[in-house]
């Protein structure tokens, strides 16, 4: 069977935030030169013009995603440069791109040669909780919306996350009703089982899931379990199988969740296959597809590294004795036909005639403006530990910050008034009294934290104080110093702690301290360690969080530490400031993530 006239439409490619991160949204350096001679590969990217045309890619499902360190509003508006930078993207390359956002304009730009180009919403979130902003979104061209991200949101329970709502509150059915009436299909990558369930039984339309493996075949929580399937199949949905190894082999998913040390196994197009063969048997042939997920990953399978490698796939699909119209049917067909379900829905939409949307789908979101901002205490122990990123960080993700330096400013009697607490470090043991004589009010309020579960962070001295009053043990200097840029490694509990799970295996963070937890209190989860130092983060209950690294600081605020008592200690501040200077974008990008999701967990400590 000759495949090379076989055309792919893949369903998801984040190829636009990496744009975002490598090219400051630019759209040039993808494509071929005037004279045909292929564009260098711009390093890290798996994605450019010559590869989509080598890999045969006839369509593409253009991803937006935005970062979950932005909220609200900021959510939107980074969906909207997305947006932007994708048809700019389209409108930048003519004669290989065209912006198609209906089945049958993809299957004029299939003819023509081109590859035909749609928008996907990857997360819930980005609408900010108003249908105002989906429909606006769809008027731009966004053919499909994921319901969630990796994080839970108001309306919709994440795969990778607690539950809240047992799959979809009373307005996520509504998103759902409101998506249909405006022909967006509903994308069921990243939700829980009991979303999926949840959004089946209230579509009047086909649904997709648009990067996801099956849970047969991988333990994963993203990928989908055979009941869903076989209800997706019957519905007339589509599965479009992605090529993350984590998802498709359950040895590489073992070796991430043991650490991910060393070299992991390999994962092999035979693996990916194997996916699609098991969705075919529980869905039916019409119900699988392909949305591989290039470059929103970093490694992928022994020769499908990057977009090129779509027909070494439908080769071996071949050799098991697919069909060519099957092989048309998994490449493009069966994603043409779902669009073509909705594509009369978003036509009547887009002109006007599809009716109006339900009144509680018309009123206006809630704002910080209706209702007073949430407040977060943030209690300062030492002049130099003042908040310096967290400060900016909580205050765009809506909060009101209340500073008190324990030296100068009375704490207050308790956390009534709090959606949350940060306890900074400083130089002090956490029964220190004649030397912080506050620190007793401050145990008073990490122990009111502990009892009452309110979401804390406790930093250096935080940490050990919470530590402390829980019942662990802390001596003065009995452990390794250490100092500068550390490598921050999660424990298996850490990877699926709703906070520490966003520094993945390992991040780099700043540490310098030596004062140490020797023993966690009997209710401590264990959930990152360093090589030198086994507790630098643990969990008390469900929100209150223990750390000995320090997310507040960046590589630049290292040059203000004290030069000549690090030379005493056989530490030379320059080295270590240039080494965590290498480190600085990847330390700066976990910390705000690690803020991001605390800010999560007092957001919906606040609601409740």
């Amino acid at each position: 069977m000759d495949i090379t006239n076989i055309r792919v439409i893949d369903g998801h490619n984040d190829l636009a935030w990496a744009a975002r991160q490598k090219l400051d949204y630019g759209v040039t350096g993808l494509a071929g030169s005037a004279n045909g001679e292929l564009a260098p590969v711009i390093a890290g990217l798996h994605t450019d013009l010559p590869r989509l045309l080598k890999g045969q890619v006839g369509g593409q499902f253009w991803s937006v995603w935005v970062d979950p360190a932005l909220r609200g509003a900021d959510q939107v508006v980074a969906t909207l440069e997305q947006i932007d930078w994708v048809r700019r993207f389209i409108a930048a390359h003519p004669e290989q791109l065209e912006f198609t956002p209906t089945a049958a304009q993809m299957r004029q730009a299939l003819s023509a040669g081109r590859i035909a180009s749609l928008i996907g919403i990857e997360g819930g979130e980005q609408i900010g909780g108003s249908t105002a902003a989906l429909r606006q979104f769809a008027r731009l061209g966004a053919r499909y919306m994921t319901l969630t991200w990796s994080r839970t949101t108001d309306w919709a329970d994440s795969a990778t996350d607690t539950a809240q709502h047992g799959g979809l509150t009373d307005f996520g059915k509504a998103v759902v009703r409101e998506m249909n009436r405006i022909g967006m299909l509903v994308d069921l990558a990243h939700v829980s089982p009991d979303t999926m369930r949840a959004a089946l039984d209230e579509s009047r339309r086909p649904v997709i899931v648009s990067h996801s493996c099956a849970s047969a075949l991988c333990d994963h929580p993203r990928n989908v379990p055979d009941d869903v399937l076989q209800r997706i199949g019957a519905g007339g949905g589509v599965i479009m199988v992605a090529f993350v190894p984590t998802f498709v082999s359950q040895a590489r998913r073992d070796w991430w969740e043991s650490g991910g040390l060393g070299e992991g196994p390999q994962v092999t197009v035979q693996e990916v296959a194997d996916h699609i063969e098991h969705i075919r048997k529980v869905a039916g042939v019409h119900a699988v597809g392909l949305g591989a997920d290039y470059d929103g990953t970093d490694d992928m399978p022994a020769g499908l590294e990057d977009v090129s490698g779509y027909p070494l796939l439908l080769q071996e699909l071949a050799d098991r004795g697919w069909t060519e119209e099957e092989l048309r049917g998994l490449a493009s067909e069966n994603i043409l036909r779902v669009l073509e379900t909705v594509d009369a829905d978003y036509e009547a939409f887009i002109a006007g005639s599809a009716g109006a949307p339900a009144h509680e789908l018309v009123k206006p979101v809630k704002t910080v403006s209706d209702s007073e901002m949430p407040q977060v205490l943030f209690v300062v122990n030492w002049a130099t530990s003042l908040p310096r990123r967290f400060e900016t960080w909580f205050t765009e993700a809506g909060f009101k910050l209340d500073i008190r330096f324990g030296k100068e400013v009375e704490l207050p009697k308790n956390l009534d008034d709090y959606a949350g607490m940060v306890l900074f470090g400083g130089g002090l043991m956490p029964d220190e009294f004649e030397n912080a004589p506050w620190l007793k009010q401050e145990r008073q309020l990490a122990q009111e934290a502990i009892d009452k579960d309110i979401p804390t962070l406790g930093i250096c001295l935080g940490g050990q104080i919470l530590a402390d009053v829980a019942g662990g043990q802390v001596k003065a200097k009995t452990g390794p110093k250490e100092r500068g840029s550390t490598v921050i490694k999660t424990t298996a509990a850490g990877r699926n702690d709703p906070l520490i799970s966003v520094l993945g295996a390992a991040s780099p963070m700043i540490e310098n301290h030596e004062d140490m937890i020797t023993r966690l209190p009997e209710s401590a989860v264990l959930l990152a360690s360093s090589d030198a130092i086994e507790i630098q983060a643990f969990r008390i209950n469900e929100n209150v969080y223990g750390l000995q690294f320090h997310p507040e600081v960046s590589a630049t605020d290292m040059w203000g530490w004290n030069a000549e008592e690090l030379a005493a200690e056989g530490f030379n501040l320059a080295e270590l400031c240039l080494e965590a200077g290498k480190n600085d974008a990847a330390n700066t990008a976990a910390a705000r993530a690690l803020a991001a999701s605390f800010s999560e967990i007092m957001h919906r400590y606040a609601a409740g």
